[in-house]
């Protein structure tokens, strides 16, 4: 009787155990963040988003770093732009620290395809 009892415990403690041991997925949990591409500006989304990640230690005036490429004005910026470099022919930026985010890449895009306005 009492190996019967210990068995039973053992298998209950055992599926608890299990039952209580799982990942959590966060995406599951929360859901996906969505990213807001509809209202992107200049300065309220892009400028902000290129100081933030400190695009401007390499693409800034004058322009000896960064390949030339000057992002700290908006009329270098569309010029990158009116030339079809400034998403689509980019190489991985930074090349030394955390890319920027799809949501970013997104945003970025979403600016662009807009017409890229100075607002």
């Amino acid at each position: 009787m009492r190996k019967l009892f210990l068995i039973l415990l053992t298998l209950s403690a055992s599926t608890l155990f299990i039952q209580g041991c799982y990942y959590d997925v966060e995406e599951e949990l929360y859901g996906v963040p969505s990213c807001d591409t509809t209202a992107v500006t200049y300065s309220g989304i892009v400028a902000p988003m290129l100081t933030n990640n400190g695009c401007l230690s390499c693409h800034s005036s004058p322009a000896t770093n960064g390949g030339g490429n000057v992002l700290d004005n908006y009329n270098s910026i569309k010029q990158l732009v009116d030339n079809g470099v400034f998403v689509s022919g980019a190489d991985r930026m930074p090349p030394t620290a955390p890319i920027l985010s799809d949501c970013n890449i997104q945003q970025l895009q979403s600016w662009v395809d807009a017409g890229a306005l100075n607002n």
